[in-house]
């Protein structure tokens, strides 16, 4: 019984680190001035599946350039910003010391910037849209 009880802690804590490994960078991203919006319908899940996953990708609208960072998986949710937030994330990742500079995936995400959104893609995103900026 007891071999039993550690194995499921020790499961669970696995789970809980990797979780925690994630949800560091989302919560900088929100320090640094990104949104964090939830795929609350089916229907924003499906949008955000469409960006890639845990990348910065670019988007220009109204002449205007922001970025979105999509979590399917985890927090089921996307992050947008501006330039300025995207910069103060950089800036934010440059100050922390190394263990924290590296997500669980083993990738820096700001070194994942997807230069533009697929235009395919970028047709879909209404006004009001969950990857939308303006709203």
């Amino acid at each position: 019984m007891r071999i039993l009880t550690t194995a499921i802690v020790c499961a669970l804590g696995a789970l809980l680190g990797s979780a925690v490994a994630q949800l560091g960078p989302d919560m900088k991203l929100e320090d640094a001035g990104f949104v964090m919006r939830p795929a609350n319908t089916a229907e924003q899940l499906a949008h955000i599946k469409r960006v890639p996953p845990r990348r910065f990708v670019a988007r220009t609208k109204s002449g205007k350039r922001y970025y979105v960072y999509a979590d399917p998986e985890l927090c089921k949710c996307v992050f947008v910003g501006d330039g300025v937030a995207l910069e103060a994330y950089r800036d934010m990742r440059k100050r922390l010391q190394q263990p924290d500079t590296v997500p669980g995936s083993g990738v820096a995400p700001q070194a994942e910037l997807v230069e533009d959104m697929d235009g395919d893609l970028s047709n879909l995103i209404d006004d009001g849209n969950i990857l939308d900026y303006s709203f």
